[in-house]
């Protein structure tokens, strides 16, 4: 592991954590890249995303994540995502700046063209990388309002040699989840499918959460009911630990 050693540890990750060093790597040689993490509610995504952030290569980082209670409140992600980098604002052009500063709220005028959001936020990005790569981390994108998550689908799908990386985490429901509406507005992108832990990772991280006196068959059976999801594992140890 090459992250910040006072994260959390992660446990059977290692080919999701090669994937994100070699996005880092990718990032610092001026290859901008988009990816998308998809697995089911505690699997492990946002620790993976942890993982990326506190990563010693990922030294700009900006980031946000769906509220489940905000979908309809428009461009309520892409704000916060871009609030730290507003000021580079007045180096877009300025049909383009006027078009993000009314959407994010900071000027009245009309409903701006989504093209000029678009471009707006994909220079904006390229702009705040000029110095430093930039990572935008976007979590539980399936509750990111519609107009933020088709802005940062939009650059996604448009970055090429900004510096500049864009991740979502998004939570599916089933391994055929991919025709749902949200899932299509990022179909393309490159993604990493975030799976459950095997039985022997999913016994060395219950081994690291609970004492030692604990049953073993408890442990055998807390393995069991856990199915491999470490937010399981984590809910049913302290469970354990408390009898």
């Amino acid at each position: 592991m090459t992250s910040d050693p006072s994260a959390a540890p992660l446990y059977g990750r290692i080919r999701e954590q090669e994937i994100l060093d070699r996005l880092l790597h990718d990032l610092h040689a001026g290859r901008s890249q988009a990816l998308v993490l998809r697995g089911y509610t505690g699997v492990g995504k946002s620790a993976l995303l942890a993982y990326l952030t506190g990563h010693p290569l990922a030294r700009q980082v900006v980031h946000t994540g769906g509220v489940e209670t905000e979908p309809e409140v428009a461009f309520s992600a892409l704000h916060e995502l871009c609030a730290p980098l507003l000021d580079r604002l007045d180096r877009l052009p300025a049909a383009q700046r006027a078009a993000l500063s009314t959407a994010l709220g900071m000027e009245a005028g009309a409903s701006p063209n989504p093209l000029l959001i678009g471009l707006a936020v994909l220079g904006l990005f390229a702009e705040a990388a000029d110095g430093e790569p930039l990572v935008c981390v976007v979590d539980d994108t399936q509750w990111v309002d519609g107009m933020s998550a088709a802005v940062l689908a939009f650059v996604a799908r448009r970055l090429d040699a900004e510096a500049v990386a864009v991740v979502f985490a998004m939570t599916t429901t089933a391994a055929d989840d991919l025709a749902a509406t949200d899932s299509r507005l990022l179909a393309g992108l490159p993604e990493l499918r975030v799976e459950r832990l095997g039985e022997d990772d999913a016994r060395t991280m219950l081994d690291a959460l609970l004492p030692a006196t604990v049953d073993p068959g408890l442990r055998d059976r807390i393995v069991a009911e856990s199915h491999g999801n470490p937010l399981a594992l984590v809910v049913l140890s302290r469970g354990a630990a408390c009898q």
